[in-house]
């Protein structure tokens, strides 16, 4: 009777001890699953400013020979203050954003070129499919937000997004 305890005792233990070690969660804050959150990953950037946020930032390509871009991206404002959009930079060049400033009421969102009445467009745009251009976003009160953010084609689930109004 005392083998089979301490055989359980033992088994009980190893399979702690490797549960441990093969669980993810073990890894605390060095995981990567922590670590991955601040790489850029791919399209759907985030950025946030004081207690304004942009949530999934995408460059979608304009229609092939027109130099344009639409971002994509919903902003909220989490601040109980309101705020407005004062502009946008699209690789160090100002884009056109529609109603030139946008207000962002507190606890509310607007979202910009898909499924949404507002855009972002540059027209002097010459970056290339699947690189990162910085993008910049500046708030009259929380300041200004910088991103890397992708460039994807307008295929497939970004179908049908382009600049409105069109390019020229």
């Amino acid at each position: 009777m005392r083998i089979r305890q301490s055989t359980t005792v033992v088994l009980s233990a190893g399979l702690l001890a490797s549960s441990l070690a093969l669980t993810g969660c073990f890894n605390g804050m060095g995981a990567q699953t922590n670590l991955q959150n601040d790489q850029l990953t791919g399209n759907g950037v985030q950025a946030q400013v004081g207690n304004v946020r942009a949530e999934n930032l995408t460059l979608v390509a304009g229609p092939e020979g027109s130099a344009s871009a639409t971002l994509i991206t919903r902003i909220i404002n989490g601040d109980p203050e309101p705020d407005a959009l004062l502009g946008v930079q699209i690789d160090g060049i100002p884009a056109y954003v529609t109603g030139d400033i946008v207000e962002l009421r507190p606890d509310d969102s607007v979202g910009f070129g898909f499924d949404a009445d507002r855009w972002i467009n540059s027209y002097d745009f010459d970056a290339a499919l699947s690189t990162y251009v910085p993008v910049a976003l500046q708030f009259e009160r929380a300041g200004i937000v910088e991103a890397e953010v992708l460039v994807v084609p307008a295929s497939g689930y970004y179908e049908g997004i382009e600049p409105v109004p069109p390019a020229a």
